[in-house]
């Protein structure tokens, strides 16, 4: 493109390196730089609107305790114990439905009676408890992946948690449930992107979610999560009950009221019994999502970390590579993949500059790529790198490729 082959800035008049075929910019003006990209996501509620200032208030508080004591990313955040606990609360609430139901089915009253009590308890366990989150994660164990079990245990040692014995290999839109620390998962075309070092960094980054810093990571507080959607579901009104007592009006025609009146109030009662529990189900996961959310930020920053620390002086360049793959992954929607060694620096900076200026991040249970790139900034440069056989990575290239979900 000729704008592409531009010498000088037509802004600021500053020259301008060459971008061969991506788009050109200023890093000095911000000449080029789409506006509407430069802005954040404007949510569609004001509640959702609110809920996001808050969160990043939030994110933005401990980025700034972690940047001003970088020592802190290696203790889990003080709110995991209160995490762990409204879990606890939550799994206690289902075994005493399930306990209540086995009682109930003992007893000696009206066999129909006891069929109801029992369908009913039963009922609610299997609507709200995520059964699927039980099946065993589909993992390939170390037939036909023993290169990449040996490299994620080279890696798993330096960081300081337990070698897996599973690879799970997943694909961009093809989301997957935690799993214990005995499984590894890997984006198959997250890994495609990336060199050498941004491979070993993805692994690293991935082991770390099994140090025990994420509550959220856990099953404990997965599945309490997941079960609390299923209550709110659950319990949730209808928006479609005002629509079929309109409808129900008009077709009693205009003069009847009276049976009207008594139909809206009986609609009344039950969600005046099911408030209190449909409270209580919104403190509880308050509770999970407000303390997880910024404890998962600090976790998330610690397995950056640690990934930099397999590194040596090259450590923050290899993770900035990750995060790069990351970007490269959005803009693409995992479509025709570009390795990130292909992309210029220059295109690779315009992406991080909007990034960080919108204040996108690669998921929900990742912190932005602004506080992820500014807490890189500040972590101490180890000195000693990891040495992990490129061969060996190699071979691991061609084992999570024979393993990648079909395309759909």
């Amino acid at each position: 493109m000729a704008r592409a082959k531009l010498e000088n800035c037509p802004a600021c008049g500053r020259s301008l390196p060459d971008f061969g075929g991506w788009p050109a910019w200023c890093r000095d003006c911000g000449w080029g730089l789409d506006p509407d990209a430069l802005r954040p996501a404007v949510p569609s509620s004001r509640f959702a609107a609110w809920w996001q200032r808050r969160n990043a208030a939030a994110e933005a508080d401990e980025l700034k305790r972690l940047l001003a004591e970088p020592a802190l990313l290696s203790r889990a955040h003080s709110r995991r114990t209160t995490i762990y606990a409204a879990a606890v609360a939550v799994h206690l609430v289902t075994l005493a439905l399930l306990g209540a139901g086995v009682w109930v089915m003992t007893t000696h009253i009206v066999t129909v009676l006891k069929v109801f009590a029992g369908v009913v308890t039963f009922g609610l366990v299997a609507i709200t408890f995520p059964m699927h989150r039980l099946r065993p994660p589909t993992a390939t164990t170390r037939n036909g992946v023993q290169a990449t079990l040996t490299v994620a245990g080279t890696i798993a040692r330096a960081i300081g948690v337990k070698a897996p014995t599973r690879v799970r290999v997943t694909s961009y839109g093809h989301s997957e449930p935690p799993t214990s620390g005995r499984v590894v998962t890997v984006d198959v075309d997250r890994w495609r992107r990336l060199d050498y070092g941004g491979r070993v960094a993805l692994l690293a980054h991935e082991l770390a979610h099994h140090n025990g810093h994420d509550p959220r990571r856990t099953m404990l507080v997965t599945l309490a999560s997941e079960t609390l959607d299923g209550w709110l579901a659950l319990l949730r009104p209808d928006p479609r009950s005002a629509q079929r007592r309109a409808r129900r009006a008009s077709r009693r025609g205009p003069g009847i009221t009276t049976g009207a009146r008594l139909t809206g109030l009986s609609e009344l009662v039950l969600p005046i019994v099911i408030a209190p529990v449909y409270g209580a189900v919104l403190l509880v996961g308050w509770v999970l999502r407000e303390s997880g959310s910024v404890a998962g930020v600090r976790a998330e920053l610690y397995a950056d970390a640690l990934a930099a620390g397999t590194g040596g002086t090259r450590g923050v360049e290899r993770v900035t590579q990750l995060i790069d793959g990351e970007l490269a992954e959005m803009v693409s929607a995992g479509q025709g993949l570009t390795p990130v060694a292909d992309l210029p620096e220059p295109e690779r900076e315009r992406r991080r500059r909007i990034a960080v200026a919108n204040g996108s991040r690669i998921d929900s249970m990742h912190p932005t790529f602004a506080a992820r790139l500014q807490m890189l900034a500040a972590i101490p440069t180890p000195q000693s790198e990891l040495y992990v056989n490129a061969s060996d990575i190699d071979t691991t290239t061609r084992e999570l490729a024979a393993l990648a979900p079909p395309k759909e």
